[in-house]
C-alpha cells in the first residue's frame, strides 16, 4: 500500500537536514531520505557565516556549534608572501562577528542530533528513482538499500539532492552557467606556524592562490589552484605539503595532509527553484566557487526561507501565493552571489594585472575602513535583502535611517514560529501615545494564532537601546517575519494599513 505524507525531502546534507529541522519545529510531517548509507565523514564545507549562526541560534543549536567550531576574526591578504591588507570581521553587524570554522561532518552531526530530539530521523540507503504526478499528488518511487521498491505519495517534494540533482533533471529545469577550466585541490592539514590561528590567510602570486583556514589547534583546511597545463585526478601528500609551503612562502611548516581531493569550479543556477509542488534548495538550485565560503550557508538559508512559508500554507494559515515569494527572494540572491564570486575567481586566475589591482585595492582599504566593514558584512551574508519580494510592504517606512522593509531585523532574537510585531512607544513615551499603542496591541489580538506582539517602551534601558538602534523617536510598528526579516514598518499606526498587509498573504 502506498504511504502518503505531507512532504518528502530528498537529500540529507546540511540543507536537507536544515529543512527537516525547520519542518519539525513548525510541526509539519515529513520524510527525509538519502541514498548514501552513511553521513558525510569529511570536512567539505567548513565556513559558517554570521547570518547562518543567527539562524542556528534561532533553532537552538548555536552553542553546540560554537563549542565544536573555531572562530576566525579576520582575513589576511598576501602578495608575494607579504601582507598587504587585513579585513577585520569584528565589525560585522551581528551577535556573531566572525566566521566559524567547522567541518561539514560536524555540522551534519549536530543537525542530525537535533532532528532526533524533534522526533525526526534520516532514512539512509533510500534512493529516489522516479517521480510521477497524479491528481495533484507526487508519487515518488524509491529503492531501499535491500532493493525493495516503495511508492511514497506526498503533497510536496523538497530537492536537496546536490549539484547533480536527480529531481532537477527529472523536472527538466534548465541548470545554466559556466564551468571553469582551472583545477583546484583541497586538503586537511596539520601546520606549525607563528601566524595567527584565529585568522584566515590568503596568499596570491602570479597565477596562483592559496588559502589556509584555521580549524583549531594545528589543524588547517587548505585550498589552492593547481596551475598545471593538464588536469590530474590524484595528488600525493608530499606534493600537497610542498605546494602549501611554497605558496605560503615558508610561513607554514606542513606536517601532514589528508583528505586530499581535486575539484573544479562551476557557476550554475537553476532557471526556476520551483516546479509545481517541487522546490529546489541548496546545491540542487545553485553552485559556485567555494571562494568566500558561501555555498553551504546559501543552502541552509534557502531552507530557512522556505520552511515557514510552506508550514503556514500546509496549516491553512497562509495563502498558497505566499510560496511564490521563495523564487522571488532566493533566486536573485543566488544569481548575485554566483556572478560576484565567479567574477572575482576569474580575475584571480586569469587576469594578468590582478596583483596590481589587488595592491591598489588594498591601499584603498587602508584609507577607507568603512569599505572593509562593508566587505565583511557582505561576506557574512547579514546584508542579504529581499527588496523586490512580493510579500514585502514598501508603501510606508519608519524613517530614512531606520532598518527598512526587506532587510534582516537587527538585534532581535525571538524564538517562536510566528510573525513578531514590535510596537515602539517612542522616546520618551507619552501617555496619549501609550494609550494608542495599547489599543493597537489589543486590536491585534484577533491575529493571536499568527503573530506575537511585543511593546518596546522607551522607559526601560533595553527599550531605549532598541529605539536608538532602530533610529526611532516617535511611535512606530515593525512586523518581523518568522525568518527575522522585516515585512512591514511604519510610523503611522493605522489599523487599515496594518490589516491590509497582514491579510495580503495570511488568513
Amino acid at each position: 500500500m502506498d504511504k502518503q505524507i505531507s512532504i518528502l525531502i530528498v537529500g540529507a546534507g546540511p540543507t536537507g537536514l536544515m529543512m527537516a529541522n525547520e519542518l519539525a519545529r513548525h510541526g509539519v510531517s515529513f520524510r527525509l531520505i538519502d541514498k548514501k548509507t552513511e553521513r558525510t565523514s569529511t570536512s567539505n564545507a567548513t565556513w559558517i557565516q554570521s547570518r547562518t549562526l543567527e539562524i542556528f541560534n534561532h533553532i537552538g543549536i548555536v552553542d553546540r556549534l560554537l563549542k565544536r567550531g573555531h572562530p576566525c576574526h579576520a582575513l589576511n591578504v598576501y602578495i608575494d608572501g607579504k601582507r598587504v591588507t587585513q579585513i577585520s570581521l569584528k565589525e560585522i553587524e551581528s551577535f556573531y562577528p566572525f566566521v566559524l570554522m567547522l567541518p561539514q561532518s560536524e555540522t551534519e552531526k549536530l543537525l542530525t542530533d537535533h532532528l532526533q530530539k524533534l522526533n525526526g530521523h534520516v532514512e539512509r540507503g533510500v534512493e529516489l528513482v522516479d517521480i510521477q504526478h497524479q491528481d495533484k499528488l507526487i508519487h515518488a518511487i524509491v529503492r531501499n538499500v535491500d532493493g525493495k521498491i516503495e511508492t511514497i505519495v506526498c503533497d510536496w517534494l523538497i530537492a536537496s539532492d546536490g549539484a547533480t540533482s536527480f529531481v532537477r533533471e527529472k523536472c527538466n529545469i534548465f541548470f545554466g552557467g559556466e564551468d571553469l577550466s582551472e583545477q583546484f585541490v583541497v586538503a586537511d592539514s596539520q601546520i606549525e606556524s607563528y601566524m595567527s590561528k584565529n585568522e584566515v590567510h590568503l596568499f596570491f602570486d602570479v597565477g596562483t592562490m592559496f588559502v589556509a583556514s584555521p580549524m583549531g589547534g594545528d589543524r588547517y583546511r587548505i585550498t589552492a589552484n593547481i596551475h598545471l597545463p593538464l588536469p590530474r585526478q590524484f595528488f600525493t601528500e608530499r606534493e600537497v605539503i610542498e605546494m602549501a609551503q611554497e605558496r605560503a612562502h615558508g610561513e607554514f611548516y606542513v606536517k601532514a595532509a589528508s583528505g586530499i581531493s581535486p575539484f573544479w569550479i562551476h557557476g550554475k543556477a537553476a532557471k526556476s527553484m520551483r516546479f509545481n509542488s517541487i522546490f529546489l534548495v541548496g546545491d540542487a538550485a545553485h553552485i559556485h566557487s567555494p571562494l568566500g565560503g558561501q555555498g553551504m550557508n546559501m543552502g541552509i538559508q534557502d531552507a530557512y526561507n522556505l520552511a515557514w512559508k510552506l508550514a503556514l500554507v500546509i496549516k491553512g494559515k497562509a495563502k498558497p501565493a505566499l510560496l511564490d515569494s521563495y523564487q522571488a527572494e532566493r533566486h536573485p540572491v543566488a544569481a548575485e552571489v554566483i556572478q560576484k564570486i565567479e567574477q572575482l575567481t576569474k580575475m584571480i586566475l586569469f587576469d594578468n594585472d590582478f596583483l596590481t589591482k589587488l595592491k591598489k585595492f588594498s591601499d584603498k582599504l587602508s584609507h577607507h575602513p568603512e569599505l572593509s566593514k562593508e566587505i565583511a558584512n557582505q561576506l557574512s551574508q547579514v546584508t542579504i535583502c529581499y527588496q523586490d519580494s512580493p510579500i514585502i510592504h514598501y508603501q510606508e517606512t519608519a524613517g530614512v535611517k531606520s532598518p527598512q522593509p526587506g532587510e534582516r531585523a537587527p538585534d532581535i532574537i525571538v524564538n517562536n514560529n510566528l510573525h513578531n510585531v514590535l510596537l515602539f512607544t517612542g522616546l520618551p513615551a507619552k501617555d496619549k501615545q501609550s494609550e494608542n499603542i495599547m489599543e493597537i496591541q489589543k486590536w491585534l489580538n484577533h491575529y493571536a494564532d499568527l503573530i506575537k506582539v511585543h511593546v518596546v517602551t522607551g522607559d526601560t534601558k533595553e527599550g531605549e537601546i532598541l529605539h536608538r538602534r532602530y533610529h526611532i523617536k516617535t511611535p512606530a510598528i515593525y512586523i518581523i517575519r518568522p525568518d527575522n526579516y522585516i515585512a512591514y514598518c511604519s510610523q503611522k499606526l493605522n489599523h487599515d494599513s496594518i490589516d491590509h498587509f497582514l491579510r495580503s498573504y495570511l488568513y
